[in-house]
């Protein structure tokens, strides 16, 4: 068991490492937040990050959600109460197996973090996160 959980943070390490080398100059604060709160766990700002065992990531890429999200009214909102509530596309009538983020990701659904970061902070990283340009 001790060698999966150090493979896993060794893998979780070399991704934040990663991901913030590969961000935009400006966004230290946004990243600092998203390490902080946990976020780099299964997230990345770069599209084409593998998981564990180079599986898909367990989460879209930011520039991949600030692309998809764009023109969506209300983007900021919904965003935001994402990270709060979560997602389950079964609670939506879907498949629990199936997403709307398919073939990119190997994560079901998003959990609610209401317990991991205070809704203005949450805010505040979807702002930044919308304002990234598309994916390289």
């Amino acid at each position: 068991m001790k060698p999966l959980l150090l493979t896993a943070i060794t893998a979780l390490s070399a991704a934040c490492v990663t991901t913030a080398a590969s961000a935009a100059p400006g966004d230290d604060d946004a990243l600092r937040m998203a390490n902080a709160h946990g976020c780099m766990a299964c997230h990345h700002v770069e599209p084409g990050a593998t998981g564990l065992n180079g599986a898909a990531p367990t989460g879209p890429a930011w520039r991949d959600v600030a692309a998809r999200y764009k023109s969506v009214k209300g983007a900021q909102q919904q965003l935001t109460a994402t990270i709060m509530t979560g997602s389950s596309p079964a609670s939506a009538g879907a498949s629990p197996y199936k997403n709307h983020w398919e073939g990119k990701v190997s994560g079901p659904y998003m959990p609610s973090h209401r317990a991991a970061i205070a809704e203005a902070d949450a805010a505040r990283l979807v702002a930044w996160i919308l304002a990234l340009d598309a994916p390289r």
